[in-house]
Order: structure tokens, then sequence, then C-alpha cells
């Protein structure tokens, strides 16, 4: 039974490229082999913009290190590996069966400047009879070299994960985790374009050359004595279609190998397209708003060298498109509260003398006779309404896009996760270790926006009412929005004082 393994494991810190090492290393990747093992025990990629190396191997219970491909059957020896580098850009692993009948030669090569590998399995048959190989397979992971985000309470999952994801029949399959310790088989796996593993910014992926060889995907969870807790480490084994050679024949299977960043150049960089790995489970006008978006925030931060900046620019630019509607529903607004304060004695009255289905009819004829509609003061919500779609497409960029994983802005180290002010040094249920600001003053800025409008209130109880109603929307906002990346915090607390200051205005 033959096994190939592509694995990322063991978190070990980067090894010095020794002249004697086989290695592969262009400005984005960097693998070392040592000695006769087939498996590379350095594994890095960077971004076009980063300096420092990010290292794709997890610490794992039974695979200490290293990118493996080696080979699980009885007939194979471990020991048997020779690797070699035969040229800048390639590295060459053989290693042969029991009695000399099978040879297996991998080999590795460079695709380009950009995040892909070349990966060719070649298998020989040296014998003077047939051979039928079964159980042949690859396998990616376990892990992909992330680390718990800590002290980030209910939102901890939204910032460190690994998952297996597929591009299976031109949509993109997320397929759940199996439990510790259990396995799960992939479904309609036979039409697979790519598969693998993703975090929230990487991303190791295999695009077999034949997909239609493919005859079962597998997933799996290790159960124990892992230094990262089991949801860090998933593996995903593609097993392959029984192959049969004749004497002297060979196979040889073809694979691309993406390995980098989950970043808009990096995915489309290669001779591969793995673009739909960006902003995946959205509609698709959903992602073309997304990229839209990032798009944006890249030209403003090309004129303002400031992430944050961006973001509160961003804000401005979608105000000022809305404010031809939003001028009209505020002038509606006030014109609508206006009349509301002028008959709001005529439907007191109303209220007390009718009820039911008679009390309904009157005040719509009071509200007609006026020359409103009741639903006259629901048209600032058309303002939020529009902002929705943005809001959302924001979040996802803000949430995943490689290019902003390190935006800092003021005390906030990175617009990709909460502001974090100061620790409170203990955690809490729910809100983690860390103070967050900006959800504060998004929640004040919330309430300042509904208090400019407030619906008219019969008496002064209906008005104590109404203000504690407005103080638990805030509250809402509040805890709602408390583990939310803080670059969309900042953009919707922008856009308030925005709503502010336009509404000041308008009232002057």
């Amino acid at each position: 039974m033959l096994r190939f393994l592509l694995a990322a494991a063991a978190l070990l810190p980067a090894i010095s490229i020794a002249a004697e090492s086989p290695a592969l290393q262009s400005d984005s990747i960097r693998l070392v082999w040592q000695g006769s093992n087939a498996s590379p025990k350095t594994f890095e990629v960077r971004g076009d913009s980063d300096a420092q190396w990010r290292s794709l191997i997890s610490a794992t219970p039974d695979q200490p290190a290293g990118l493996h491909l080696a080979l699980q059957s009885d007939d194979i020896d471990s020991e048997s590996w020779q690797v070699e580098s035969v040229g800048p850009d390639h590295v060459l692993a053989t290693a042969g069966s029991v009695n000399g009948l099978l040879e297996i030669r991998q080999h590795f090569s460079l695709a380009g400047p950009g995040h892909e590998l070349r990966l060719s399995v070649e298998v020989v048959n040296h014998g003077e009879a047939s051979q039928s190989l079964t159980g042949l397979a690859l396998s990616l992971g376990p892990g992909l070299g992330e680390e718990p985000v800590e002290g980030l309470g209910m939102a901890a999952g939204l910032y460190s994960f690994v998952d297996p994801i597929a591009r299976i029949d031109g949509g993109i399959e997320r397929a759940a985790r199996p439990d510790p310790g259990g396995q799960r088989v992939l479904e309609d796996h036979s039409t697979a374009e790519w598969l693998g593993l993703h975090s929230r910014y990487f991303a190791l992926l295999l695009r077999p050359d034949e997909s239609g060889h493919i005859d079962s995907v597998e997933l799996s969870l290790p159960d124990a004595g892992a230094t990262l807790p089991p949801r860090y480490l998933p593996q995903m084994t593609v097993a392959f279609d029984d192959l049969t050679l004749a004497a002297g024949e060979s196979h040889e299977f073809n694979f691309t190998v993406f390995a980098g960043p989950r970043s808009r150049q990096a995915v489309t960089a290669g001779e591969a397209d793995f673009s739909d790995l960006l902003f995946p489970g959205l509609w698709q006008w959903m992602r073309y708003l997304c990229f839209g978006l990032l798009w944006l925030l890249e030209v403003l931060f090309a004129l303002i060298p400031s992430w944050g900046l961006a973001i509160i620019t961003l804000a401005l630019l979608v105000r000022l498109a809305m404010y031809p509607l939003a001028k009209r529903a505020l002038a509606g607004q006030h014109a609508f509260a206006e009349v509301q304060r002028r008959i709001q004695p005529e439907i007191a009255e109303i209220k007390q003398r009718y009820k039911g289905g008679e009390q309904s009819e009157r005040v719509l004829q009071l509200y007609e006779k006026h020359g409103v509609s009741p639903l006259a003061g629901l048209k600032p919500l058309l303002i939020v309404l529009v902002q929705i779609p943005v809001f959302i497409a924001l979040f996802h960029v803000l949430g995943q896009a490689f290019e902003l994983r390190e935006a800092s802005f003021l005390w906030i180290d990175t617009l990709a996760e909460p502001d974090r002010l100061f620790s409170f040094g203990f955690e809490l249920p729910l809100f983690g270790a860390y103070f967050n600001l900006l959800p504060v003053l998004l929640a004040a800025t919330t309430l300042m926006t509904l208090k400019l409008s407030p619906a008219p209130a019969a008496d002064a109880a209906a008005q104590r009412r109404q203000n504690v109603f407005l103080v638990i929307m805030a509250l809402g906002f509040f805890l709602v929005f408390y583990p939310f990346p803080s670059g969309m915090v900042l953009y919707w607390t922008a856009a308030n004082l925005l709503h502010i200051a336009q509404s000041r205005l308008s009232a002057v």
C-alpha cells in the first residue's frame, strides 16, 4: 500500500539554509531539506510587502516537523530516500521499494516568482511483471502553522482558525472539521478543481492536473498529544484511483501547490487562479462589492498613507454619495416631526374615544388630512439600509484581507482585530481580556444619532420609555460590535459622526 503524505507540521524556528542542504527559495517561498529525509524541515512563506517569513509548520503529536512527502507503505523504507538539488529551483527526492521493483521519484520546482510550486510524483515499475498499486494518496496537514489568538473572548474563533476548503463544480465547499480523533469523508470530491486548508490569512492548496483520478477525500483531527488545540490541526487526505503498471511502465501525477497569503495579488499571480479562495460563502455580487471596497481602500491608502484615515475617508465618500437621499429623508423627517407635534392632541383624543380598527382608521384619516404618511418617519432608515451592504462587505474585507492584517491606527495595533486599548489583567466571559474603546464610542454616537430624531411622545411617561428604549438600542450596538474588527467599528463610528454633523448643518 502506497501513501504519499503532504503535511505541514511542528512549529519550529526557521532553519538557516546551509550550502549542503537542498533548498527551494524565491522571494515568496522557502523550503529546506536536511539529510536524506524526504520531508522539508523548513516551509515558510511571506507576502509581497512582508519583511518577515511566516512558517506553515504546526505542532502535531505524530508529525514532529516538516512538509512531509513520505511513503506510508511496508514496501518502502522511510530511510531510503535520497534528496538532492538538481538546479537552483529544483529538488528531487527518490526512493526504491523492496526487491527494487518500484522506484518513486518526487520532484519539486518553483513555478515562477509567486507562491506556487510544481510537484510531480512518478512511479516506475522496474519489474518484469505488472504491478497493481492501491492506497495511493496525498495528505495536506495537519494544521497550517496557525496559533490561537488569546484574550478575545467570544470572538476568538473569528480571528484564528484552520479549516478545510475546496472548489468543486465551480463552487466553494467549506467542509466542517470532524470531532477530535474522528474522520469525515468529503462528498462530491471527484470533480474538485483544488482543495486544501486555509486560515484567516494563509492557505495550503493542492490542485491536481487530473482531478478525475481522485477516489476519495477524507478529513481527520488528532485526538491528543498536540501542543495546539485539535481544531487547529485538521488534515486532508486525498486518495487516488488504483493504478496498474505493466513491466517497465511508469505513471506520473502532477500537482500545483499554492502556499502563501490569501491576498488578491498572491492568488492570481501564478499559473492557476485561486481567487475563489477570497471572501468565500458570499453571494457573487457581494464578493464584487468586497473586491471594489478593497480596491478603493488601496487607492485611498496610496493617497493617504494611513489605513485608518482611508476607512474614515471611505465613510465620508459613502455619506457624500448618499447626501441627496439623506437630505430629502432628513427634510421629510423634520416635516413629519412638526406635523406630529401639531396633531398629537388630536391623536390622544382619538385614542381616548375609539378602540380597535376604528381608532386606526381615524388616525390614518388625520394623517391624510394633514398630507403626510404615517410611514414618513421611517425615511431616515433608508440611509441605514443603503449602508448595510457596504457594512457587511467591509466586515469581510477587514476581517479577511491579507493586505490589512497589520494596518495600525492611533492606539490600534491592527484594524483587523478589536482595538484593545488596555488589558484587564484577567479574562471576562464573552468579553475577553481587553477593554475595547471604539465600541463605547460607537454606542455613544449611535445614541446621539437616535436622539436627533426621536418620535414625538404623548406624555412624560412615554418620553421616559422612549429614552430607555434608545439606551437599550445603544447598549445592543455596544454588545454586538464589541468583538468586531476595529476597522469596521471605526467606519460605523465615523459614519455616525458624519450623520450628526449633517443633521446639525441641516438644522441651521
